[in-house]
């Protein structure tokens, strides 16, 4: 493993942590006393981590770049006009 290896999976592991900490933030503001709800939280925030991982592993191996998601999630985001309807 290369130092540049190594450097970058210590800053991806300190970013994963961080969005983890802030999930875990909001869930706390969220959190009712439900428990159903308290777990369907908990497993959204463990898919969105994941999800955070996928995107950035993908994006490092050059399947696709960061301005290629970010178009296409615009475009697949409904219209202003569309959520009138």
């Amino acid at each position: 493993m290369s130092l540049f290896d190594l450097y970058w999976n210590v800053t991806q592991d300190r970013e994963i942590g961080d969005i983890r900490k802030e999930l875990e933030e909001q869930d706390r503001r969220k959190l009712g006393s439900d428990l159903n709800i308290k777990e369907l939280i908990l497993e959204n925030n463990e898919l969105k981590v994941r999800l955070a991982v996928l995107l950035r592993l993908l994006i490092s191996k050059g399947v696709f770049s960061a301005e290629e998601y970010a178009t296409l999630i615009a475009k697949a985001r409904p219209s202003p006009t569309d959520l009138d309807k």
